[in-house]
């Protein structure tokens, strides 16, 4: 089983070395626009229900159009305009991502796949998504403007092995407080498990990071106390390559090592272990297409509370499974 832990994180160990003088990372955040009401539009005998919706997102008036053989009758009732963050049933959601990088673009491709439409931001803007650097921009204040009729935010922002570690990391804290303000109902913060934390607070090179994530870990919480959901993997992997920024291993090495640590023998002897550095490497790394189904999740109000095991993550994506 040590040997196995090993094997994940020997690539990572080896990238750091050679990304070390690596320049300061700023923080990618992207906008999506795919406007779809698909998972709304329901079906009932003969009668198809829609609503139209001004460019706000609040409802004014509803259709129904009622089909019978070789006939169609339109009938439109007015109704009131509804606030933008309102808890109507018949609200189509629409969420926030902060961060498409690696995880953020797999939420992004998730919340797509559900047809919910969404807006994504990185540091530069590119793609046609929406600008935020999490080191030059009032984060809290842009948020605000952003997440205005959002029914949720998933912050996918994450820095390590920069000189900007703590600044980065914290800024979803500021981003929280933003969408706070704005009326959002729902916060998901993707960090880090606490069993990482503790045992990195020795390790020079990680405290920033870890200072970062912290603080922004006590905001979320503050911020929507029973609204938050926290997704802390202990690693995560997925792609085609290894990577240190954020540290992965590719999806065919994660999968290997995932079908080792996941197997019965192992996880009945990670579960009875103490808090430590042993716990930590038998934890089974997650796939990143479950972190971001468990993110959708959390932001569609499925899942709720702390998701820090391996086992309550996969639980919770099963739910959009």
């Amino acid at each position: 089983t040590m040997t196995a832990s090993f094997l994940l994180l020997f690539p990572i160990l080896a990238t750091f070395l050679r990304q070390w003088n690596a320049e300061a990372f700023g923080v990618s955040i992207d906008l999506i626009r795919t406007r779809s009401r698909s998972r709304l539009a329901k079906v009932c005998g003969a009668a198809r229900h829609s609503v139209s919706h001004d460019d706000d997102g609040s409802s004014t008036r509803r259709g129904f159009l009622l089909t019978l053989p070789g006939l169609a009758l339109p009938l439109v009732v007015n109704q009131q305009p509804s606030l933008a963050n309102d808890d109507s049933p018949n609200k189509p959601p629409k969420i926030l991502v902060l961060g498409k990088g690696f995880l953020g673009s797999q939420v992004c491709s998730t919340l797509a796949d559900l047809g919910i439409e969404t807006i994504a931001t990185t540091r530069d803007g590119r793609d046609g998504t929406v600008a935020l650097d999490f080191l030059q921009d009032d984060v809290s204040q842009k948020v605000e403007r952003l997440a205005f009729g959002c029914s949720a935010v998933i912050s996918c922002v994450g820095a390590i092995g920069t000189k900007h570690d703590k600044a980065v990391n914290a800024g979803t804290g500021l981003a929280a407080q933003g969408a706070k303000r704005a009326g959002v109902e729902r916060f998901v913060y993707i960090t880090v498990a606490t069993e990482v934390k503790e045992f990195a607070r020795d390790v020079e090179f990680l405290q920033e990071y870890m200072s970062g994530k912290t603080s922004s870990r006590e905001v979320v919480l503050e911020e929507f106390n029973g609204k938050a959901v926290l997704i802390e993997p202990t690693f995560i992997y997925g792609g085609g390559s290894f990577e240190l920024n954020p540290p992965r291993v590719a999806s065919f090495y994660g999968q290997l090592i995932e079908g080792i640590l996941s197997s019965n023998p192992i996880r009945n002897v990670e579960r009875v272990l103490s808090p430590g550095f042993v716990k930590i490497a038998l934890e089974p790394p997650v796939p990143v297409e479950d972190v971001a189904k468990a993110a959708v999740a959390g932001a569609l109000g499925e899942t709720q509370a702390i998701l820090d095991s391996y086992d309550k993550i996969k639980q919770a994506s099963s739910q959009l499974a």
